[in-house]
């Protein structure tokens, strides 16, 4: 049964980091020069670049709170 556990835990810490990955590439993306729709064009070209920080964060917030009760329940460092 703990076996069963363990790999829940190892699971949610490796969507996390995925997650994590996910949400840093967002940040690239909305640095970068290179976009779908220009930055220049000012209230337009941050309408492809917000939503999809907002979408990132929101499923890294999600996937620390999985791996958070995945520690609470396991009582695994």
């Amino acid at each position: 049964m703990k076996q069963i556990k363990d790999n829940s835990i190892d699971s949610a810490r490796k969507q996390f980091i995925f997650s994590l990955v996910i949400l840093g590439l967002a940040v690239i993306y909305l640095i970068s020069p290179i976009d779908i729709i220009p930055d220049l064009i000012f209230p337009a070209g941050y309408l492809d670049d917000i939503p999809l920080l907002i979408a990132t964060a929101i499923y890294a917030g999600y996937s620390y709170r999985k791996m958070k009760k995945g520690r609470e329940q396991g009582n695994v460092g």
